[in-house]
């Protein structure tokens, strides 16, 4: 049965917006999500043009009243700044409350916003795993090989794989393919299991998931061997990539 989430901030304008399109994106149809405003105004340009630009759909979003939800019963409300928590309160129509006080990114860069759609895809992701009900610990077979069905999402795990660790701009670079279609495609891998990511700075790098069983390490080890030519290919465009950051320094 899906769960209902709604997602609360001050003026629904950007964190709260944020949240509802991953969920309803990455973790559909286990969740469907909402967001509202205690001072709800409107939807921040630079949420749009951050969702849009990791290949989110957007046309949906605008800003929402919490009033215009007291009718609707929610598994979770999950509210993102203390200044709407003070507002709202306590939701009765709710299952559980949560708090997650994030730092709002409207008066800062367009880099923030995007720093605050990747903390919130790693806050959601803990969030789905924590409430899991299915507590079978057992990598699936059918979710790797389902995974690695779409040639792109292949591809961007072999090279990963190969290179242990890679950033979205080298792979992009890599495998001649726009940053929307390989961020999307990481989406899938990540919620799937099959790699994991870091933040250093603005960076986010992925690598192979540590979860991923000796097994499934010989099903990659294969594939490389069979797409010898492909990922030579990429490796050479990867040398010559000019976004390639330091991962250490």
């Amino acid at each position: 049965m899906t769960k209902k989430i709604l997602f609360v901030c001050r003026g629904n304008s950007a964190r709260s917006q944020l949240a509802e399109a991953i969920v309803n994106r990455d973790y559909a149809p286990a969740y469907q999500a909402f967001s509202a405003g205690s001072s709800p105004g409107h939807v921040d340009s630079r949420t749009l043009s951050t969702l849009e630009n990791a290949d989110f759909t957007v046309d949906a979003l605008r800003s929402k009243s919490v009033d215009e939800f007291s009718d609707v019963q929610f598994d979770y409300v999950i509210t993102l700044c203390s200044s709407a928590q003070r507002e709202c309160g306590v939701f009765e129509n709710c299952r559980e409350s949560l708090f997650w006080d994030l730092p709002s990114p409207t008066s800062l860069s367009e880099q923030t916003f995007e720093a605050s759609l990747y903390d919130l895809q790693k806050r959601i992701d803990l969030f789905v795993t924590v409430h899991n009900e299915n507590n079978d610990l057992e990598f699936d077979p059918l979710v790797l090989h389902k995974c690695l069905s779409d040639h792109t999402r292949l591809l961007i795990t072999l090279m990963i794989f190969t290179e242990v660790e890679l950033s979205v701009g080298e792979l992009c670079d890599a495998l001649q393919e726009p940053q929307p279609k390989v961020s999307r495609a990481l989406a899938v891998l990540r919620n799937c299991g099959v790699v994991t990511d870091r933040r250093k700075g603005q960076w986010a790098f992925y690598s192979i998931a540590d979860q991923l069983p000796l097994w499934g390490i010989d099903i990659l080890d294969a594939s490389v061997k069979s797409m010898k030519a492909p990922i030579l290919a990429a490796n050479q465009l990867l040398n010559q990539s000019q976004n390639r950051p330091d991962k250490h320094g």
